[in-house]
């Protein structure tokens, strides 16, 4: 596993400019290395739970929710969770689009 220290920097390491635009544009669940399989996603979120929370936080604030869990429910997707893996890759394909369209904002 690489050495990223944040979910932007392995967003970074393993997607083109390119490859960040579509993210943002077309979403994180059209079958991108690293965010496919459960399996990886679920690492991803085990190493960057604190970091995805804190955005779920910052944008339910923003957003005026009373609490994430209320912004959670409107992401595509959620009324198809079935268990914890299920929303566990769910917050990291939020916060993988969150981040792709950070990073292609700041590119321009």
């Amino acid at each position: 596993m690489d050495r990223a220290k944040s979910f932007r920097n392995w967003m970074l390491l393993h997607f083109t400019k390119d490859e960040l635009r579509d993210i943002a544009g077309y979403g994180a669940e059209s079958g991108w290395p690293g965010l496919t399989y459960y399996p990886e996603t679920i690492l991803l979120y085990k190493r960057f739970k604190k970091e995805i929370w804190t955005a779920l936080i910052a944008d339910a604030i923003d957003r005026r929710y009373k609490n994430p869990f209320e912004l959670i429910a409107t992401l595509k997707w959620a009324n198809s969770i079935g268990n914890v893996d299920q929303v566990e890759n769910l917050l990291v394909w939020y916060m993988a689009e969150r981040t792709a369209l950070a990073l292609t904002k700041e590119r321009h």
